[in-house]
């Protein structure tokens, strides 16, 4: 029986090493989309978050103190001032064009009322549109608007002769001490490449597992395929796919090495943890992969299948949107996607290092779905050798 099986699955393998060959289509699908993935992604956020993000200014007071402003504003990380702009409406206009993310007013009298404490107001507008891109300017124009503050309070104490040390009780009576865990660079990198490459790679696996088999069933080849393995279809699987197994395994540890040693992303646990995490996501995604095709044998049933399952894992991995804030029908939802389980298993390793066993459940949970090629297997066998599904 073993030595049957080797002669079926030497024959299925040397099969599809001809198909792969012959088609642009697989060594597209493989090699060219997922490096394409790397390169731009990881040039992407090569700097962790965007920097010098541009935005306008309406200054209508044009005072010494306003300039300022202007100055400090520019000095901190995601804000460059690329325009200075007569009026509101103006500033509006440039903002819908796109080429400004946001702008600043100043309106008129803001040192006089600033020197007379009236609380002039410092007004400023953020295109939301771009989430990330809105958010870091937000954050940053609200921080020099209260260190501004903080600097006319100082000023005024300083000139009531109190002291230093008084000033510094008085201005900020608590001092906050932050400590960012896990990722101290605030790197969105760090949390979405984590993701987002181990997404592509599990979308492209299911498609590669899809497309081979289903291509079979469309071009009315499957008893080719089957008689090429003896009739028997664990060989026929097998060999078909082994060569997919391998080349998306060594691109998943490309990755790795990329993340962790090129990027230095954060690894508190041996890489090993993380290379097996992602051989575990190829295998759990090719079963997933085999039980679409063994539903609707038919190729463009599976490729949709496949692609919208893999966006949604994305999505239901845990890493944009807690998984512990959505609803309970979703929380349980996020299980049935190989990717969420291989978040928790990066999170607990890579990022905080805890003991391997905390991480079981996540490894027999990416396992179990090694069993879900057994509800289709003789459905596939049969449909196989019936060829009765459409083609088109």
């Amino acid at each position: 029986m073993s030595n049957n099986f080797s002669i079926a699955f030497a024959s299925t393998l040397k099969r599809e090493l001809k198909r792969m060959v012959s088609r642009p289509i697989y060594f597209i699908s493989t090699f060219v989309i997922m490096t394409f993935c790397y390169v731009f992604f990881l040039t992407f956020f090569n700097e962790g978050q965007p920097n010098k993000m541009p935005i306008g200014v309406v200054d209508l007071d044009n005072s010494s103190l306003s300039r300022q402003f202007a100055r400090n504003l520019e000095s901190t990380q995601q804000v460059k001032i690329v325009m200075h702009l007569n009026s509101h409406k103006e500033a509006r206009e440039e903002m819908q064009l796109g080429n400004i993310y946001a702008f600043v007013e100043i309106k008129h009298h803001f040192a006089n009322d600033v020197i007379s404490n009236r609380r002039p107001p410092i007004t400023f507008y953020i295109n939301d549109g771009y989430l990330i891109a809105g958010s870091l300017i937000a954050k940053d124009i609200t921080y020099m608007s209260a260190a501004t503050s903080i600097g006319m309070q100082r000023k005024i104490l300083r000139a009531k002769g109190i002291d230093e040390a008084r000033i510094k009780g008085i201005i900020q009576p608590i001092a906050m001490d932050t400590h960012l865990i896990g990722n101290p660079w605030a790197n969105y990198g760090t949390y979405l490449l984590n993701v987002i490459l181990p997404g592509m790679l599990q979308i492209m696996v299911l498609m590669m597992t899809v497309f081979p088999i289903g291509v079979e069933y469309k071009e009315r080849t499957t008893r080719e395929w089957l008689d090429g393995s003896g009739n028997a279809m664990l060989p026929a699987l097998v060999g078909k796919l082994l060569p997919y197994t391998i080349i998306f395994t060594i691109l998943g540890v490309i990755g790795n090495i990329l993340l962790y040693k090129y990027m230095h992303y954060p690894l508190n646990s041996g890489i090993g943890w993380m290379f097996l995490t992602t051989f575990f996501l190829v295998l759990s995604s090719q079963a997933i992969g085999i039980l679409f095709i063994g539903i609707t044998p038919v190729l463009r049933d599976g490729v949709t299948f496949a692609g919208l399952f893999g966006t949604l894992g994305i999505t239901f991995a845990g890493s944009t949107f807690p998984i512990e804030q959505m609803p309970a029908a979703t929380r349980i939802l996020s299980d049935l996607f190989p990717i969420h389980h291989y978040f928790n298993i990066y999170v607990d390793q890579a990022l905080n290092g805890v003991e391997i066993h905390h991480s079981f459940i996540s490894y027999i949970a990416m396992l179990s779905f090694m069993i879900l090629p057994l509800f289709v297997f003789f459905r596939l066998k049969n449909a196989a050798i019936s060829q009765n599904y459409p083609t088109k």
